[in-house]
């Protein structure tokens, strides 16, 4: 059975999704692009997934109990190998190696974008020439003109669908490792109310870039923050900096009404 799912190669939520499947009866065999291949099982297994060099990858080319290596993936940017193995022994679940490597899964997650956006420009691009080309000839008329349209902007367009979906996942990584390179952060206006003194801005500078703008005389103080995260992780960041008599309201970027309070 194939399915198909657009993920991060090698991604914690990749994993996820594949023991979901394995927990399903669908053990992975086999991955090309964005299409799995599972074949039905009844021995429960748990998959694991390891980025390692293309050197490295050259030496794993059988499995090593308890382990069974299950496919291999190769990545051209950054240039690794994506490792898949199963195991049989539920007392291994959790004894796997730590997955420190958020760093190189957001590499990943850019270059596979990037990726989906270059197929959606040429697409786009194709579309225009063939659109051209029809109706230089006189070959596109009314009654299938409309259906080429929306054909065309359907194939061209949901490249980048699927570049929204790996933009979120890099999103939530750039948090995590907090590298903002080439990053557009959007500026969230957030205000606290009842507020005896001044934020300690280092205790929460792991959301975002931090800005003050202003108090009043009843204890409102409002600041701007740069962040990539959403209205709920910056409440979750705030709560342990902030005394319970504490208000919190959270103005979107977009200027909106406020998202919501503490």
């Amino acid at each position: 059975m194939w399915r198909y799912h657009v993920t991060v190669k090698g991604s914690d939520d990749e994993l996820k999704w594949l023991n979901q499947q394995a927990q399903r009866g669908q053990r992975l065999c086999r991955i090309t692009g964005n299409w799995y291949q599972f074949q039905a099982t009844k021995t429960p297994v748990q998959l694991f997934s390891e980025y390692v060099t293309s050197e490295v990858a050259t030496d794993i080319e059988a499995s090593q109990p308890p382990f069974e290596l299950v496919t291999k993936l190769q990545l051209k940017q950054p240039d690794v190998q994506v490792i898949y193995t199963a195991t049989t022994q539920a007392s291994l679940d959790v004894t796997r190696v730590d997955r420190q490597n958020a760093p190189l899964q957001l590499k990943v997650a850019l270059a596979q974008r990037g990726h989906l956006m270059n197929v959606m420009n040429l697409r786009v691009v194709l579309g225009l020439l063939l659109a051209m080309i029809l109706i230089y000839f006189k070959l596109m008329n009314d009654a299938w003109g409309g259906w080429y349209g929306l054909i065309w902007i359907l194939f061209s367009f949901y490249p980048a669908w699927q570049a929204s979906r790996i933009h979120k996942q890099a999103n939530v990584l750039r948090v995590v490792t907090q590298q903002y390179d080439d990053a557009w952060r959007p500026t969230m206006h957030v205000f606290l109310k009842n507020m005896a003194a001044p934020l300690e801005i280092e205790k929460v500078a792991s959301i975002g870039q931090w800005q003050y703008v202003g108090q009043d005389h009843r204890g409102m103080y409002w600041y701007d923050v740069r962040t990539l995260a959403s209205a709920s992780e910056i409440k979750q960041t705030l709560q342990p900096a902030l005394s319970r008599s504490v208000t919190v309201s959270i103005v979107s970027w977009l200027g909106l009404a406020p998202i919501g309070y503490l």
